[in-house]
């Protein structure tokens, strides 16, 4: 993943993509993703059309075991805790966020081989998330299984390029599929990338007030 042996999966702590395609149903415009894996946390800018032809302009939150919704970057917080789980998976559905969930899981991953592939499968103990990740011949992760929340949420990466960011840094997949139960949750086309950007989540007091009743 790093283009230097000594820049390994966990130098990344945040990462930045700007994607479009599909979402949810919807069409995007332009979607883009903010994660944090040490904490964690993400925050997605969706920008398109619903499946029923009105606007989709909303920011999702999640930090933590809370989740929220913004009507600007950081304000405007609207309570939505019923959706910590499904957006916590969607971490594990990038290249990084899979690769945490098995380094996490430390002695207890396991390494196999499947049709001439190392798949790599682990838990990690800080949320219980089973992680299955298969590697391709450069050992870039290709397809990611995560079963949490009762479902099965899956993941493919193609098109692997080093043109995001300098040289010295890291790469990142142009294209990103993601199922939830076999069925399609969102097919992106990434147009842009960066790693390790200043990326914050302050949790609102509206959202921990609205966690705690």
């Amino acid at each position: 993943m790093g283009r230097h042996r000594l820049l390994g999966v966990k130098n990344v702590l945040t990462l930045m993509f700007t994607a479009e395609g599909t979402f949810a149903g919807a069409r995007l415009a332009k979607g883009v993703f903010h994660m944090a894996y040490y904490l964690p946390a993400m925050r997605m800018f969706l920008e398109g059309m619903r499946r029923n032809g009105t606007p989709l302009t909303e920011i999702r939150v999640f930090a933590d075991t809370y989740a929220w919704n913004e009507a600007e970057e950081g304000k405007g917080a609207t309570p939505a805790m019923n959706a910590v789980n499904d957006r916590a998976l969607l971490m594990k559905l990038t290249p990084f966020g899979a690769l945490w969930s098995v380094i996490e899981a430390e002695g207890h991953a396991k390494v196999t081989t499947m049709g001439g592939r190392t798949v790599l499968t682990g838990t990690s103990p800080y949320d219980g998330i089973e992680i299955s990740t298969t590697l391709d011949n450069e050992h870039r992760p290709v397809e990611v299984t995560a079963k949490g929340n009762g479902h099965t949420y899956g993941a493919t990466f193609a098109d692997y390029r080093d043109t995001w960011e300098p040289k010295y840094l890291v790469i990142f997949p142009s294209q990103i599929r993601w199922t939830v139960d076999g069925k399609p949750l969102a097919d992106l086309k990434v147009t842009a990338f960066k790693s390790n950007p200043y990326v914050v989540f302050p949790i609102p007091d509206v959202v921990r007030r609205a966690a705690s009743n």
